[in-house]
């Protein structure tokens, strides 16, 4: 469920480093018979421990809705419809994936149509939101552990290969608004919004499997809030009051007399 973040970041981590640096993601061994190498490792996501004993993640009520990428109209490029199957009302619009858009500033939506004003830099993902329904969405503040490891031969090509890989996952955390971490539709969304970035500290040493190179490490963490949305269906039946007969008794009057 980390994986996503990986590939979120691989692209700018790629363009940084020397063209055809071995790269990879995830848990990674150390470099065979290339001379260097560099991974990036989402290592785990931890949930912030409540202030106090009593202090629960806020909870909310569940929403059907649909999230997927909108393919340009062939007559008109700037043009992008949801589909029938989208339901609800557009809440969220990312270009490129992980970066919001501003209705009005980047596109106008007309009916079920996105207008764009120009050529967007990359996919066009939406987000709908519609009637409410059984389950939950969660929020809760958490943490992610990643690790920039690097392996090189000599201690100058190490160190620069980790300042590349550190530069550019600073720079491209920094233009994110949220991380889709994992999405199983329609039941399950996982998000990390509002995310910062920031060096928790770094290390170097030989490698264990192999002296004769070394081991660079960079360890980081990146806050934000966790968006939990859990979709179980059609909302609980509810009872609902159908008709109210209301019935107006008088006082009855007084008998007249002398």
């Amino acid at each position: 469920m980390l994986g996503p973040l990986e590939q979120l970041l691989r692209p700018g981590l790629a363009a940084a480093l020397p063209p055809g640096q071995d790269l990879q993601t995830g848990p990674a061994p150390a470099p065979g018979g290339t001379a260097s190498r560099v991974a990036i490792h989402a290592r785990r996501l931890v949930q912030d421990d409540p202030n106090t004993p009593d202090e629960r993640p806020s909870r909310d009520p569940a929403f059907q809705g649909w999230q997927g990428t909108l393919a340009a109209t062939p007559e008109h490029p700037l043009d992008f419809i949801l589909p029938d199957d989208a339901p609800g009302d557009l809440t969220e619009v990312h270009c490129p994936p992980g970066r919001v858009l501003a209705a009005g500033d980047a596109y106008l939506l007309d009916g079920r149509t996105l207008r764009f004003f120009r050529a967007p830099p990359g996919p066009v993902l939406a987000r709908t939101r519609g009637a409410p329904c059984a389950g939950y969405q969660e929020r809760r503040n958490s943490r992610i552990d990643l690790e920039l490891q690097a392996w090189a031969r000599d201690m100058s090509t190490a160190d620069d290969l980790l300042a590349r890989a550190l530069a550019a996952v600073l720079a491209t955390v920094a233009g994110l608004d949220v991380i889709d971490l994992s999405s199983a539709p329609p039941h399950l969304s996982l998000r990390l919004t509002a995310p910062r970035v920031s060096l928790a500290g770094i290390e170097r040493n030989l490698d264990p499997d192999n002296p004769e190179r070394l081991h660079c490490v960079a360890h980081c963490l990146i806050r934000g809030e966790l968006e939990t949305s859990l979709i179980l269906g059609a909302p609980d039946p509810q009872g609902r009051i159908s008709e109210v007969d209301v019935a107006l008794h008088l006082p009855s009057r007084p008998p007249s007399g002398g």
